[in-house]
């Protein structure tokens, strides 16, 4: 048991090590050119993406030393441990582009940029195989994981070895210093291998369905756990990168709220091994229907408000540009308002659709009591009071025996 948290801890001691090293020549390089379109890819981009990844092997050193025996913890480790080597590709980025005289900047780019494909194939795959408890749902599902590394070794080969300009990794003017002239022709179809892994991570992914499904009590609340925290993740890019692609990508000027929801995107890849911690741990596990109630309403909240007021600057700021030929200040003024007005009477309404179609027993219950309390304004009988009390605590709680006591008058007394 010692030996195997000294392990974990020295694997998180290296995490460490490693995303130091990554955040120090990401500030040293934050001036270099970066080939990525995405907004938050700056500065405050770089470190809400170290931050993110961060909690990976943190979640991961607090699995493996609190439960040694559950392999979740392990892979956690591993995958932080691969997410350090690619972020310390800014390394490369300050001896590449930045031009300084610094050794192994080409070869680090090499290693770094086939770092991501275990990262992103163990998550996939082997995490959501052995969720939670460590163990596969049966042995067919073994022909998965093995398919699985065996194409990740493949990819991470093809993309090291691979002769030639380091184009895909960001560095067009650079030769790969670890390229093999002689299987060029091989490696040039080692992108078959990532397919694969993309292949066995959808697998992967039926294969959690299919655990749910047979699932009962607290193993199906651990299951939610990370599903909510999976669609936490999906919700947030689906309104930020359909948002983002209607801002004109020729605009050298990227609007503030823009950056900030990117970056807060990138963080929101820390909602899934903050799950899995809860789930494994199995602390609060059953707080996770509220919490996936109030992400379904907020999300599409979020997403109608979004649209309304995209809709609003376009249409009315447009109208307005055609009428009055003024800039569109006015047409964003009023969309911001008209978001204000719409929030709270949007946010009953989604809530009681949410309700209607994922938490029925809660709606009927809901209905049930209003209907109850209505009735109860009209009636005065005692006796009938208190028989449909009865009946709307077993409709609604359904408890194994009810009854209800009655305060007897002062003079009865």
């Amino acid at each position: 048991m010692k030996a195997r948290r000294g392990l974990a801890t020295a694997v998180f001691v290296l995490c460490v090590a490693l995303f130091l090293f990554a955040m120090t020549f990401g500030v040293l390089a934050k001036d270099a050119d970066q080939s990525s379109s995405w907004s938050a890819g700056g500065l405050w981009g770089g470190l809400a993406y170290l931050v993110a990844v961060f909690t990976y092997p943190a979640a991961g050193w607090l699995l493996a030393a609190r439960r040694p025996d559950n392999p979740i913890g392990w892979l956690l480790l591993v995958i932080g441990a691969s997410w350090g080597f690619s972020a310390t590709a800014t390394y490369a980025d300050y001896t590449v582009k930045l031009h300084h005289d610094f050794a192994g900047g080409p070869v680090l780019a090499v290693l770094a940029n086939g770092c991501w494909l275990p990262a992103v194939g163990i998550t996939g795959t082997f995490l959501l195989l052995l969720f939670p408890d460590g163990r596969l749902l049966g042995r067919r599902w073994r022909y998965v994981g093995w398919t699985s590394a065996v194409a990740m070794v493949v990819g991470v080969m093809g993309l090291i070895l691979n002769p030639g300009p380091l184009g895909d990794a960001g560095y067009p003017g650079v030769q790969n210093p670890l390229g093999v002239d002689a299987l060029g022709p091989v490696l040039d179809v080692s992108w078959v291998a990532i397919f694969v892994v993309v292949v066995m991570m959808v697998a992967s992914a039926a294969s959690l369905v299919v655990r749910y499904r047979r699932a009962r009590g607290p193993e199906r609340q651990q299951v939610k756990w990370l599903a909510a925290a999976a669609a936490g993740v999906a919700a947030v890019y689906a309104v930020v990168v359909p948002v983002g692609a209607l801002v004109d990508p020729s605009s050298q000027d990227t609007p503030a709220w823009l950056s900030a929801a990117q970056t807060a995107s990138l963080l929101s890849f820390g909602l899934i091994p903050v799950a899995i911690v809860f789930a494994v741990l199995r602390y609060r596990l059953y707080e996770i229907d509220v919490i996936i109630r109030r992400t379904l309403v907020y999300a599409v909240l979020v997403a109608v408000l979004a649209a309304l007021y995209l809709g609003g600057v376009t249409l009315v700021g447009g109208l307005l540009r055609d009428i009055t030929g003024g800039s569109g200040a006015i047409g964003v003024t009023i969309s911001t308002l008209a978001v204000a007005a719409a929030f709270q009477p949007l946010r009953a309404r989604i809530q009681r659709a949410v309700d209607h179609r994922f938490y029925r027993a809660r709606y009927d219950a809901a209905r049930t009591l209003e209907a109850f309390s209505g009735r109860l304004r009209d009636q005065f009988e005692i006796d009938a009071v208190s028989g449909e009390v009865l009946d709307i605590v077993r409709q609604t709680l359904q408890p194994a025996h009810a009854t209800i006591w009655l305060k007897p008058p002062e003079a009865q007394r």
